[in-house]
């Protein structure tokens, strides 16, 4: 058993592509083709089937995944730990961050720890608070800094955060020092990440107020574009907040929204990402 030809599967199942999964992991197409034929000769049965989707695994496939994803966090401890007990750290450690403020101090601690320790790679990833508590709970990442979910992880609280407002300056309200909630109902509004379980979603849900959504988009940069093109009004985190836009002013919102951020990791961390996590904890942001 080639445990590489699991890693691959792991690969194929969250890119649904033979050919996304071979340029993430440097491979190629006939390369992981080959592999996925040898593991189906090995279990007996067929693992993937393409479907208008994409590739989608078989259900024999999706009864031993659970098995697959033990096998390789198993292995991927093992190696930590020989390499821990040898004196040294080795491994690759996922960091997800809803929040782009991070970036910088992301790329400036991870490469400190990486000069002291040059067996450790990191993987840093944008998305949702909610996809990345999630992701934590199934073990794709270890760590996170989002704003406070459900989920059976650690927490450390950095800060508190504040929902804002987002309005053209030559907008009718621009002159209010807040906007009720209720605006949002009658006011064109720009949606970011539509559909997907974020902050201002949460403010709507618990303010019981369905916005007026008539653009979108999936970026909070082009939210701002289209904010300061006129085209209607938003609602950020103030820490996600761009100051390059001259034509879009911030204003608090009635009521006010507080959400914590803080950095999130699964309970069971790998030798080199508890090592990394103590490297890091006296060193989080503050903001």
């Amino acid at each position: 058993m080639d445990i590489h030809y699991y890693e691959e599967l792991i690969t194929v199942v969250e890119t649904g592509s033979l050919t996304a999964a071979a340029d993430r992991l440097g491979y190629t197409l006939s390369g992981i083709s080959r592999s996925m034929a040898t593991l189906e000769k090995e279990l007996g049965f067929q693992l993937l089937y393409r479907s208008k989707k994409g590739i989608i695994p078989t259900k024999e496939c999706e009864a031993i995944l659970p098995y697959v994803k033990e096998l390789l966090e198993s292995s991927k401890h093992l190696q930590q730990k020989a390499a821990a007990i040898k004196g040294v750290y080795e491994g690759e450690i996922h960091i997800g961050t809803a929040y782009r403020h991070f970036y910088r101090w992301l790329s400036e601690v991870t490469g400190r720890f990486h000069e002291l320790n040059p067996g450790v790679h990191f993987r840093i990833y944008n998305g949702t608070s909610t996809e990345f508590a999630e992701k934590l709970e199934k073990r794709e990442i270890d760590f996170a800094l989002i704003s406070e979910r459900e989920g059976n992880h650690e927490w450390h609280r950095i800060c508190d955060d504040e929902l804002v407002a987002l309005l053209p300056v030559n907008h009718r309200l621009a002159k209010r020092k807040s906007i009720p909630v209720e605006i949002f109902a009658k006011e064109p509004y720009v949606a970011t990440c539509p559909g997907l379980d974020i902050d201002s979603g949460r403010f709507f849900d618990d303010c019981g107020i369905t916005p007026d959504i008539q653009f979108s988009s999936m970026d909070i940069q082009a939210t701002y574009a289209m904010v300061d093109a006129g085209m209607g009004i938003s609602i950020t985190n103030q820490i996600n907040s761009l100051t390059n836009y001259s034509g879009v002013c911030h204003r608090k919102l009635k009521p006010t929204k507080i959400i914590e951020i803080g950095l999130a990791h699964e309970k069971n961390l790998a030798p080199a990402a508890k090592a990394f996590l103590q490297f890091i904890l006296p060193q989080l942001p503050d903001t």
